[in-house]
């Protein structure tokens, strides 16, 4: 559901939004990925979150939430879902599971797999790409 252009909520939520967007840009990969840890690049790069991540920024994009600038963000994630995807169509590199843990070593230390989470979330980013095409 879309809130009028012209209330606060809305403004504040862009305005949230596009700060988001902004601070993942600065920590992306070259690759196009994201690390599991955003802030540290000795982290392993995750795909599904990747997935995630462009699926949003593409969105806001096409709503004009927030400028056409940041397709070139979203375009390069997509680089780096597509050379992520196995012959058998998996999207590979996705976390195990990821629940709460203790330390930042945790996360560092999940397996990565093919998980059904990350099937779903290159699906809809791959969507929401082919939008601009169709």
């Amino acid at each position: 559901m879309d809130l009028p252009e012209g209330n606060a909520v809305r403004r504040y939520l862009i305005t949230v939004l596009d700060a988001q967007i902004a601070a993942l840009a600065k920590c992306q990969d070259d690759s196009g990925l994201w690390h599991t840890l955003l802030d540290d690049p000795h982290s392993y790069l995750e795909a599904s979150a990747t997935a995630g991540f462009a699926y949003g920024i593409l969105k806001a994009v096409r709503k004009r939430y927030v400028g056409q600038h940041y397709a070139g963000v979203a375009e390069k994630a997509i680089r780096g879902i597509v050379q992520n995807i196995s012959p058998q169509g998996e999207l590979l590199q996705t976390s195990f599971g990821t629940g709460m843990g203790s330390d930042l070593d945790f996360y560092r230390q999940i397996p990565l797999t093919s998980m059904p989470y990350g099937q779903a979330m290159a699906i809809l980013c791959l969507t929401e790409y082919l939008r601009k095409y169709f």
